[in-house]
């Protein structure tokens, strides 16, 4: 469960809750599937993609979903979002078009490709009702139009960025030391979660704190201990990837 979550549960009375702090990106990377919920495909901040044939896709989809044929994806590199961590959710009628575009989608460099399966049984299951005619089209012309919307807490990828090299923030880099060592964002400094309340007093006040890990788990956790004790802080929500050479990818 995420932080969040588990703050609710130990308020709900539950002794021992446990964060899964590399979260689904850890757990896709290991080839594991993920089911996401109807209300997260309804509601959440996401691009749904019909790989069906056009006719088909016109008897009954899901709104909101983009309709791009899987025998049209390869050529629909333009029609994707500009955002390489943008959430895509593919469906279809056929397992194999999903495990093949997620394949081909990922190529281009997207980082969080997803196969809703049973996509359409699952959505009438829920008691939601299919929408029928034309759906959505992404082209070259009119991409598929996508932004990161933040949570509680949250700085931008961008803002990040940009303040990173000034003395603006303070970048506390909540892994572990293996990992610090592995690779860090220029001008960071290590402190690991398990850390950070022992070690509060080499946090200084007086800056703006930013609280990072590899994919926001441990980020947000560091969040919380610091927002308690006064300080002005955000954490990166966001996967990243730092290299010895000071190069990063943050997605």
């Amino acid at each position: 469960m995420s932080p969040k979550s588990a703050g609710l549960a130990v308020k709900w009375g539950h002794k021992n809750p446990l964060v899964y702090v590399d979260g689904l990106p850890t757990w896709k990377k290991a080839g594991n599937r993920v089911v996401p919920t109807v209300n997260h495909i309804e509601n959440g901040n996401i691009v749904l993609i019909d790989l069906r044939d056009t006719a088909v896709v016109e008897k009954g989809y899901i709104p909101r979903a983009y309709t791009i044929p899987f025998a049209d994806l390869e050529d629909a590199e333009d029609a994707l979002p500009t955002g390489l961590g943008a959430p895509i959710y593919l469906y279809s009628d056929k397992d194999s078009d999903i495990i093949n575009g997620r394949k081909m989608i990922k190529e281009l460099g997207y980082k969080n490709v997803n196969g809703f399966y049973g996509a359409i049984d699952a959505w009438t299951a829920s008691g939601k009702t299919l929408q029928t005619g034309p759906a959505l089209t992404a082209t070259d012309e009119t991409p598929i139009s996508w932004q990161k919307k933040l949570g509680q807490g949250e700085i931008s990828i961008s803002d990040f960025t940009k303040s990173l090299q000034s003395e603006l923030i303070y970048v506390v880099d909540a892994r572990t030391p293996e990992e610090f060592e592995s690779g860090h964002f220029p001008g960071s400094v290590s402190i690991p979660l398990e850390q950070m309340k022992p070690r509060l007093k080499e946090i200084p006040k007086d800056k703006f704190i930013v609280v990072h890990c590899k994919t926001g788990g441990r980020g947000e956790i560091g969040y919380r201990i610091l927002k308690e004790e006064g300080y002005a802080v955000k954490f990166l929500n966001a996967e990243c990837e730092c290299a010895l050479s000071g190069e990063f990818e943050i997605w």
